[in-house]
C-alpha cells in the first residue's frame, strides 16, 4: 500500500524551507491559472469557503504574508491570509 504524500498544512508556511515554499507559490499561483472552483479549508473549526474563484494571490515581502483573494459563488469578494488556512483542494473527489 503507497503511502500518499501529505502536503504541509498552509498556515505552517513560515516555518517551511525555501524549497517547499517555492512549491506553495507555484501550487498557488497555478490555482489562479485554473478554471476551477476550490474548497479553501480553515484552521481549527471555522467553516470552510467552497465553490470559490481563486482570483489573485498577493505576496508582501516586508511582512512575509500570503493573502489569497478569492471570489465566493455568490460573487463575493474575499481575501485572507495564508495563515489561517489549512489546505486548499479542487471542489469535488480530488484533493490537493
Amino acid at each position: 500500500m503507497n503511502k500518499k504524500h501529505k502536503p504541509p498544512e498552509l498556515h505552517e508556511y513560515r516555518c517551511l524551507t525555501s524549497g517547499e515554499q517555492m512549491a506553495i507559490h507555484q501550487m498557488l499561483i497555478s490555482y489562479v491559472r485554473e478554471d476551477h472552483r476550490f474548497n479553501i479549508i480553515m484552521m481549527g473549526t471555522a467553516e470552510p469557503y467552497n465553490l470559490v474563484k481563486l482570483i489573485s494571490v498577493n505576496f508582501e515581502n516586508e511582512a512575509a504574508a500570503i493573502w489569497i483573494h478569492f471570489e465566493t459563488i455568490t460573487g463575493e469578494k474575499k481575501a485572507l491570509p495564508i495563515d489561517f488556512l489549512s489546505r486548499i483542494e479542487f471542489s469535488g473527489q480530488k484533493e490537493i
